[in-house]
């Protein structure tokens, strides 16, 4: 690999010869041998050596500010006997993006997926003024039920464990003990979900976490691995996680009034969708490729009188139904 391409790695073996303060000063050929030996590179320019010297001294961008010096006749060290760049402080801007990145992660207070990192968040917010205005929110549900189950279900994809748990579907009555061969966390407008193997059904499906009621147990049954291809295949003609098995991939084709028609070219439903290249004066036309499912068909609801079904039929008197039995609760 060029030597250009490792500047990180350059860095961090000049910073372990100069803090040799055994070896004495160190001489730019002796730094350019240890570097290739130990970068195992072809070679490495004098001019891109002084270049790295200088910027750990001078940069601003990577802020080492390295106490280099250059005694004549004797070679590069540190006029600091304790400098490593490894103990070096963050600079303002490092210090500004992971505050940034924290207040971002203090909003998921259902996800303890950072546990173990409680000390460098300390740290940091050592090092930060307090913040009256939060400047990037998500649009978070914090007393969403379930949330409690999303780490023991990480630790078990991690550690690849089957999972018993006792689901209770909205329509049943009674909870239902499931062994589950977890692959995968998903989340969908504000709701968790675990896709994975169900052993009692001998297929793949998806569980929303709230509908877990008691506590998840590992087990010590056989791990059936995941089939990446399959759970890709499971999501992508889909809106949301309702896969119907007994629906098809068809061709939607949805007539959208001019002023909520932006909205959808800005924030597209699914990856298929697409412009047909017709429209009036009033309203442009858009084409998606799913299976038909309840998400797809509460997301139409959603834009009212914005949006129409022109194919295919079946969906648009599905769409019909439900809003003629919407119509009826006001007499």
């Amino acid at each position: 690999m060029p030597a250009s391409k490792r500047p990180l790695g350059r860095y961090r073996i000049i910073d372990e010869c100069l803090s040799n303060h055994v070896h004495g000063p160190w001489q730019l050929e002796e730094l350019r041998e240890k570097i290739i030996e130990k970068l195992d590179l072809h070679d490495l320019s004098e001019r891109q050596l002084k270049e790295d010297i200088r910027k750990m001294r001078d940069d601003p961008d990577l802020a080492y500010y390295a106490p280099i010096k250059n005694r004549k006749g004797e070679g590069y060290f540190y006029s600091d006997k304790t400098y490593r760049i490894t103990e070096s402080p963050l600079s303002p801007a490092e210090l500004r993006a992971l505050c940034e990145a924290l207040s971002i992660m203090q909003q998921f207070k259902g996800l303890k997926f950072f546990q173990g990192a409680e000390g460098i968040i300390h740290r940091i917010e050592a090092n930060l003024e307090q913040r009256e205005l939060l400047e990037v929110e998500f649009d978070i549900l914090d007393r969403y039920a379930g949330l409690e189950n999303l780490e023991p279900i990480k630790k078990a994809i991690h550690e690849q464990k089957v999972i018993k748990i006792y689901y209770r579907a909205f329509y049943e009555e009674a909870e239902v003990p499931r062994h589950v061969h977890p692959y995968l966390l998903k989340e969908y407008n504000n709701r968790w979900f675990l896709y994975g193997y169900t052993e009692e059904y001998d297929s793949e499906g998806v569980y929303g976490l709230e509908r877990m009621s008691v506590a998840i147990e590992e087990t010590d049954k056989k791990y059936r691995k995941p089939d990446k291809k399959k759970i890709k295949a499971y999501f992508q003609d889909i809106i949301g996680v309702t896969n119907l098995a007994d629906r098809k991939v068809e061709k939607v084709i949805l007539k959208v009034k001019r002023q909520r028609a932006n909205y959808l070219k800005t924030k597209p439903i699914h990856v298929s969708q697409q412009l047909t290249g017709r429209e009036d004066d009033e309203h442009e036309w858009f084409s998606l490729r799913v299976k038909p499912n309840p998400e797809l068909i509460a997301w139409i609801l959603s834009y009212g009188p914005d949006m129409q079904v022109e194919e295919p039929a079946s969906l648009a008197r599905e769409v019909k139904d439900t809003l003629t039995a919407a119509l009826e609760q006001y007499g």
